[in-house]
């Protein structure tokens, strides 16, 4: 099991340059600095993900079933958003009916809502940081 959330896209959303450009004129150039580092390294908020990037996830931490999953996932269009709100029925009712294989499918969806919590905090925490004198 990989350790490194999917990165479909490094572009940074207006919050980061925000951040950044904040930093910049605060005259905080290590902060500013450090928030555009942070910035590459992190991957867009995975509920605005498109259903590509959902199977290039599924590619990487299902390459074993990728296959049989990844045309259940497009069938029932499912996107980051509803990659986060799976269960075990909803797996279920998608054809997936080896109870291992979706308990495998659901125990990587909680270690991505895990990477993307620990991302969130990070440009809290960024946020929090840049702003303080």
């Amino acid at each position: 099991m990989a350790a490194c959330p999917l990165r479909p896209h490094h572009e940074q959303t207006p919050c980061r340059q925000s951040l950044l450009l904040r930093g910049m004129r605060a005259g905080f150039p290590s902060a500013s600095l450090h928030a555009q580092s942070a910035a590459v390294k992190l991957s867009k908020p995975v509920a605005l993900w498109t259903q590509q990037d959902v199977c290039k996830w599924l590619k990487k931490h299902c390459p074993s079933q990728y296959q049989i999953y990844s045309e259940s996932f497009k069938q029932h269009d499912i996107t980051g958003r509803a990659l986060l709100r799976l269960t075990d029925k909803k797996l279920e009712r998608m054809g997936i009916a080896q109870e291992n294989l979706r308990q495998h499918i659901l125990q990587q969806v909680l270690q991505l809502k895990v990477r993307e919590e620990v991302r969130n905090l990070q440009l809290l925490t960024q946020a929090s940081t840049e702003g303080s004198p």
